[in-house]
Formats: C-alpha cells, sequence, structure tokens
C-alpha cells in the first residue's frame, strides 16, 4: 500500500526539523519503503502510522532506523583514499601534534566500513620512525548501524576496492572452514582499537559544543547531499569550527558545492578536500 503524498509531507517536515533532511526525490522513495515496512511490522495502514510517528519523537528514531542513504563499501573513493595516503596524512604527520594522535571523524560512518578505511590508509600512509597515532572517531545516527560497525565483520560486497595484500594484511577470515573460500572478513584487532563508535544527531546543538579544534581530518561523504539547504550550511560552518589550523575536511565527489565557508578552502586537485585556514 502506497503512502499518501499528503501524510509523507509531514513525514518530510517532522524528519527536516529532528535531522536536517531534505525533501528531494530519491530520499523521499527511501522514506517510503522505511514506512511500508514499520506500518506493516505495526500492522497498521501506511498512513495511520505516519500519524503515529510525526508526534512522537522516538518513533521517528525507530522510523530513521530504517532507512538505509545508500551502500557504502571499504576505499569507497579510490582516489581520494590514494590523496589521503599520498597527501593529506604526510602533511599532517610532518605538521606533527603534540598529543601524539592524529585526530580523524568519520562524521557519518554508517556500518564502519569508512571508519576502518581511515585507519588503515593512515596505518599504510604512517612513517615506521614516526610515533603518531590515529584515533578515529565515528558517528552515525543510526543504532542498528553502529552495532554493525562494532562488529567490523563484512562480507565480500564490502570489499570489492580491497587489493589482495590489504586483505591479507588488515583482514582476518570469517570462514567456518578453511578449505572453502571465505564469504566473510573481520578487521584485525590493532586496526579495530583505533575506532570508537558512537551515536549522534548531528543536528543537535549541544553535540557541537565541545568540538572547537578538535580534529585534524574530518570526513563527510554523501551526508551534506540529503540535507537541506540550512542544515548543510550549518552543518559545514560547525565542521570547520572542529577542524584544527591546518586541518581537512572531506567530502563526497559531488558534494562541493555545499562546502562554503570563509575558513575552508578546496585543495587536492578537485578530489573534495578542503584545508581549514583562519
Amino acid at each position: 500500500m502506497s503512502v499518501p503524498n499528503a501524510t509523507l509531507k509531514n513525514i518530510e517536515t517532522a524528519l527536516t526539523e529532528y535531522y536536517g533532511w531534505s525533501s528531494n526525490p530519491d530520499l523521499r522513495g527511501k522514506i517510503s519503503a522505511a514506512i511500508e515496512v514499520k506500518a506493516e511490522r505495526l500492522r497498521v495502514a501506511p498512513d495511520e502510522y505516519c500519524q503515529i510517528a510525526a508526534g512522537s519523537h522516538s518513533e521517528m528514531l525507530a522510523l530513521v532506523e530504517e532507512v538505509s542513504l545508500g551502500e557504502t563499501w571499504f576505499f569507497r573513493e579510490p582516489q581520494q583514499f590514494d590523496h589521503l595516503r599520498n597527501a593529506v596524512f604526510p602533511n599532517l604527520s610532518r605538521s606533527g601534534n603534540q598529543s601524539g594522535r592524529l585526530r580523524i571523524w568519520s562524521a557519518a560512518c554508517s556500518t564502519g566500513e569508512e571508519a576502518y578505511s581511515l585507519a588503515i590508509a593512515f596505518d599504510q600512509a604512517k612513517p615506521s620512525y614516526l610515533q603518531l597515532q590515529a584515533e578515529v572517531f565515528a558517528t552515525d545516527v543510526r543504532n542498528r548501524a553502529l552495532m554493525d560497525a562494532s562488529q567490523a565483520r563484512y562480507r565480500k560486497d564490502s570489499l570489492r576496492e580491497v587489493d589482495p595484500q590489504t586483505l591479507e594484511r588488515y583482514f582476518v577470515s570469517d570462514s567456518d572452514s578453511s578449505e572453502q573460500p571465505a564469504e566473510a572478513y573481520q578487521v584485525i584487532a590493532d586496526i579495530r582499537r583505533l575506532v570508537t563508535f558512537r551515536r549522534v544527531n548531528l543536528l543537535e546543538k549541544a553535540y557541537w559544543k565541545s568540538m572547537s579544534n578538535r580534529f585534524d581530518l574530518i570526513v563527510c561523504s554523501n551526508l551534506l547531499v540529503f540535507l537541506s539547504n540550512t542544515a548543510a550550511r550549518q552543518m559545514v560552518t560547525n565542521m570547520a569550527n572542529s577542524l584544527s589550523e591546518g586541518g581537512y575536511l572531506m567530502v563526497a565527489p559531488g558534494e562541493e558545492s555545499l562546502v562554503i565557508s570563509p575558513h575552508l578552502k578546496q585543495t587536492g586537485e578537485r578530489l573534495s578536500f578542503f584545508q581549514r585556514s583562519g
């Protein structure tokens, strides 16, 4: 049963208010599908479920748990990760860090592939003589995604961009039998220890109060495109303020036009990187 447009509009308005999500055809389709799943589970009509959800903060969160903003996988944008290894991480390593840790934030980490990719890429790029360590903070609004991320177990489709050497070095087979090709892999413990997961609604103003100058690198990929114009502008401002001097913001290809800040200058040969200055 399809969701009436008028009823769906009420849900979209609530999602914009709570989470900053915009109203666009792609996201509308994902929301409609999630509503149908929730309505069927609760054995009510979709329009009745929408009336319930629109007036309940907790039910809105439950609905968000059902909405997947898109598929993700390790090293999703290979050129960007090459730039991280060859330019960004070496530059940050040379500039030094008094805490002895490079602070990285995967802002919309979903099921964890991006966060672990960042930890692995830093380990690959770090000169052996440096004592600098990576500290990856990974956030998402969906508890279910974070639970999957904390397990660090992934099937082959999530490893499509992982070369054999990286697979052997940073993953262990999760297969029950050594005689059969592995269908799933787990990230090794040394990399898992570098990543901390936390549920965060990035639209909550209170969250940003303690974030000033905290990170050397922020990765916010495939999130800005789903936000309203107002929410996207505020998100970029908050992230710029959360970067240390000389720190980097990386967004998904195609999101460059959404990064508007007097403190961020595009860099990295049009690879969707911005650096904090001033």
